[in-house]
């Protein structure tokens, strides 16, 4: 008996056994499970950088995104790891010594559960693929209708446009009218609302235009639709088109179409489900093109003509009795084209009465005889317009007409191609002159609406109308721009005079396409001829020229080196170019260019992304020359030796791949430059499109050296500095003046590993301009400020008094600070004497990004907090700090200090 009761003990004791001992774990091996939890917390903080080092790469591309699943995790993370910190806060606040068992074993279950999240999120931490091409936005996205004003006369046309494409029957529907009607804007609200719908899977938007340019508009259906396909043909690009749409339902808008369009060619196949709609200005093209149903734009009513007119007038109250008669009969004479309605409004926002009655007459004695009957309205309205600009907005505004149909207009080409040849108001002795004047001509030219924005802010465009009537204007002044390639080989051919020529603009030529070699035109100043393939050998009769642009594509900061065209100047009209002031080769092998010698008049040379083998030594002797543009040039021989004797540039922009920086480099007089050291390193070229801020910007990547020992950095009135992948670097600024970073207003970091400090403690106090600073990748960097190099600082001398607060309110603060990826830094605020060169960055400081900095112990404290409470108290600035945002991550070894002050804007605080 006692036998069987042992027996059943024992068994009862081993059953019993594991239970109890994987509970009683909970008590006693407590310090075991914080041990665990901290373990697991590191190691996956660990991976969590190095998601975010990825995440961070994906998010600089902007054509990526990362995973859902990345994200997912991501999320999951933040919220694991600030579950675990507010745990481990718990046991800090009762510390280790926790009598309470029942407490003990469950903050011991917390933590193990904690610890095997952490491990599974780790061990889920390998993402393939990481990150995913963005889709291009919907039509939705990419246009705004805030403008587009409710017109019944719209109505019954946008619904039965609506009912015709969802009709399965019509694959093409045609939408024609006048230029300058609205068609476009009707198609956009149409494909708008089919989007809404779904109805397609995709809506597309391409501008056709004249002469149809097939690689383009197969490039652009295709980055539309999300298509990939390499084929560098345009037949074998068709191909892969249609292989591609007809696995899709896509309605793909064809606007401002001229012509019969051959699909077939550009790779579109009509079906049920890749439909068309197209706009144009001739119905003929919607028989040609077999469209199943087509619908007319009909001009606005007279009433929806005034409502729009009002608008763009800005018509009040006050001015409206006053205005009214002689405003309508205004309208009635636009003949309700809205552009007319838009452009005569805008020209008479603001004007007195003698000024819309000067228009009224003018408007009705007028009207152009060799226009056609249905456009003689708008021209002569638009021409009203023309006529009330200022003499230099005037010359701009037909100018813009020497670029192709819906041309995006980079700002740069338009101050270049001017300056040789507008009559400015007063004599623009400096380039800096000239181009304040274009600048503002060009604003007013889009105030008046006769030039429109772009997506990009450094661009404009020109309506099609409005170009339309800018060249009827100058062969109206015998001063004829002719672009039609077609229109200049026959009038060659046929041995007609070019002597009513002012302007030769001929785009998308093809290799065989030959000027004669003379041009016989007296008063022609500008020849501008745009091949991707090749140019004319040879051409003569231009000695007026001022203005000689052979170019493979328009101004614009990305480098083209594919495939330059081979050109040699002809040694036949040197001789001819006596009044040349602008000479712009983009994307050609030019060899030997010492010709360039013979241009004493030249003022602007832009050589950008050709290839040559050296600067010439005589362009010193071309006193005149104020903008040399090599960025991007393949130059055998280093053009620096040369360009610093170039003592009369205003302007220079360069991207030199050496990697030795030219020492001694100084031009004094330049008031605008991009100097580009770059031997390999990130791609910041978009940082630098910028027509109208004061553009000096400097940007070494790649250097090898432990030292920036070059005058060049120091001799120059910088607003931008980029510094990047430089991996022996130490020292930002060994030799910096107090003069030497005034002007600076954004300064980045980039890559540089060596670096422990960016500004000593006298060269900060010098910096007033500075609104942007960025810092990544620099992984020993220890502080911002380095005090302790202060007392052999050679600046100190110049340093004033700073006990009390610089005088900085009335300029620029800094409005931004990033600092990524940096292991190293223990403060910003490293001694107490730095408070007076930290406050005066914050007091415009809208986000505050600190990321990964594991030995930053301090943010504010110390005597600069007291400084902060002390201005508070004193009322000396209202408002002192306008932070909106704070982020903080991963700080395990920092107390923070939260200033209390009225803050300018709510905070949003992030403590990971």
């Amino acid at each position: 008996m006692e036998e069987i009761v042992a027996c059943i003990a024992t068994k009862l004791a081993e059953c019993l056994w594991d239970p109890i001992s994987h509970h009683a774990r909970y008590l006693f091996c407590f310090n075991t499970f914080i041990g665990d939890v901290e373990k697991a917390k590191g190691e996956l903080q660990m991976k969590l950088a190095d998601v975010n080092m990825r995440k961070e790469e994906a998010d600089r591309r902007i054509d990526k995104e990362i995973m859902p699943s990345v994200k997912k995790w991501l999320e999951e993370v933040n919220a694991i790891l600030e579950e675990v910190q507010k745990l481990q806060q718990e046991l800090e606040g009762r510390g280790n010594k926790c009598f309470n068992v029942s407490l003990r074993y469950s903050l011991a279950k917390q933590m193990e559960d904690k610890a095997n999240m952490m491990k599974e999120l780790k061990s889920k931490s390998s993402f393939e693929p990481f990150s995913r091409l963005i889709p291009l936005p919907g039509i939705n996205a990419q246009f705004s209708s805030k403008e587009v004003m409710d017109f019944k006369s719209r109505k019954s046309t946008y619904n039965s446009l609506l009912e015709a494409i969802k009709d399965c029957k019509n694959k093409m529907v045609g939408l024609y009218g006048i230029g300058g009607s609205g068609k476009t804007t009707l198609a956009i609200e149409v494909g708008k609302k089919v989007e809404q719908l779904k109805l397609f899977d995709k809506v597309v938007k391409v501008v056709v235009s004249r002469p149809p340019n097939v690689g383009n508009i197969q490039e652009e259906i295709k980055e539309k639709t999300g298509l990939q396909f390499d084929e560098k043909t345009n037949e074998a690009r068709a191909q892969r088109l249609i292989s591609g749409l007809i696995k899709m339902k896509v309605l793909i808008i064809l606007d401002d179409v001229w012509s019969n369009l051959n699909l077939q060619e550009i790779g579109i196949p009509p079906n049920e489900n890749c439909r068309i709609l197209l706009t144009t200005r001739n119905r003929d093209v919607c028989d040609s093109m077999c469209c199943e149903r087509t619908f007319e734009l009909s001009l606005l009513t007279r009433e929806e003509a005034w409502d729009l007119f009002m608008m763009y007038a800005n018509l009040t109250n006050d001015s409206f009795n006053k205005l009214d008669d002689v405003g309508r009969k205004i309208v009635d004479e636009c003949k309700g084209l809205p552009i007319a309605v838009v452009t005569v409004g805008s020209a008479l926002r603001g004007k007195g009465t003698e000024a819309w009655k000067s228009t009224l007459r003018r408007l009705q004695h007028s009207v152009p005889l060799d226009v056609d009957e249905s456009s003689r309205g708008p021209y002569a309205c638009l021409k009203l317009s023309y006529d009330y600009l200022p003499s230099l907005a005037q010359q701009l505004f037909l100018l813009c007409s020497i670029f192709p149909e819906d041309h995006e207009i980079h700002t740069e080409d338009l101050i270049r191609f001017a300056k040789g040849t507008l009559k400015f108001h007063e004599i623009a002795y400096t380039m800096e002159d000239a181009r304040n004047e274009i600048l503002v001509s060009i604003k007013g030219l889009l105030d008046s609406c006769l030039l429109m924005h772009t997506d990009k802010q450094v661009c404009v465009k020109m309506h099609d109308l409005v170009r339309d009537v800018a060249l009827w204007i100058t062969k109206k002044q015998d001063q004829a721009i002719l672009v039609d390639r077609d229109v200049v080989s026959r009038m060659l051919g046929e041995n007609e005079t070019l002597r009513e020529t002012k302007a030769i603009s001929l785009w998308n030529l093809e290799k065989n396409f030959k000027l004669s070699n003379q041009l016989r035109s007296p008063i022609l100043e500008i020849l501008l001829l745009h091949s991707p393939e090749g140019f004319t050998e040879d051409f003569g009769g231009i000695e007026s020229l001022k203005v000689l642009a052979l170019v493979k594509f328009s101004f614009e900061w990305e480098l083209f080196y594919a495939g330059s065209i081979q050109w040699l100047m002809p040694q036949s009209i040197l001789s001819s170019l006596k009044n040349l002031h602008t000479l712009c080769f983009r994307g050609i092998a030019l060899g030997n260019i010492s010709f360039l010698c013979h241009f004493k008049r030249l003022e602007i040379l832009d050589l950008r992304c050709s290839q040559f083998d050296e600067l010439p030594g005589g362009i010193v002797d071309m006193k005149k020359l104020k903008i040399l543009d090599v960025f991007g040039c393949e130059i055998e021989k280093n053009p620096l030796q040369v360009i610093q004797r170039c003592e009369q540039l205003e302007e220079l922009y360069i991207l030199e791949k050496k990697s030795d920086i030219l020492e001694n480099f100084s031009l004094s007089g330049l008031k605008r430059y991009v100097i580009y050291y770059l031997t390999s390193g990130l791609d910041i070229f978009s940082f630098f499109d910028s027509c109208d801020e004061p553009l000096r910007a400097l940007s070494i990547q790649g250097f090898e050296g432990s030292d920036l020992n070059s005058s060049i950095i120091f001799s120059l009135s910088m607003s931008q500095l980029y510094i990047g992948e430089c991996p022996k670097l130490t020292t930002i600024f060994p030799h910096a003046t107090s003069l030497s970073l005034t002007k600076l207003r954004i300064l980045g970091i980039y890559g540089c590993n060596k670096v422990k400090w960016i500004f000593s403690h006298s060269l900060a106090v010098h910096c007033p301009s500075l609104e942007e600073l960025s810092i990544y990748g620099c992984n020993e960097l220890e502080r911002l400020i380095q005090e302790e190099v202060a007392h052999g600082d050679h600046l100190l001398h110049q340093r004033e008094s700073h006990h009390d607060l610089p005088n900085y309110p009335d300029e620029k603060e800094t409005e931004k600070i990033t600092i990524r990826d940096c292991s190293e830094p223990e403060s910003l605020d490293e001694e107490a004497s730095h408070e007076d060169i930290l406050l005066p960055l914050l007091l415009k400081l809208k986000h505050l990004s600190l990321v990964d900095l594991p030995k930053l112990r301090e943010i504010f404290g110390g005597r600069f907090k007291h400084k902060l409470e002390s201005l508070h108290n004193k009322q000396e600035y209202s408002p002192h700090v306008s932070i909106s945002s704070l982020f903080l991550f991963y700080f395990p070894n920092t107390s923070l200090f939260l200033f209390s002050l009225r803050f300018h804007y709510y905070i949003k605080l992030f403590l990971l």
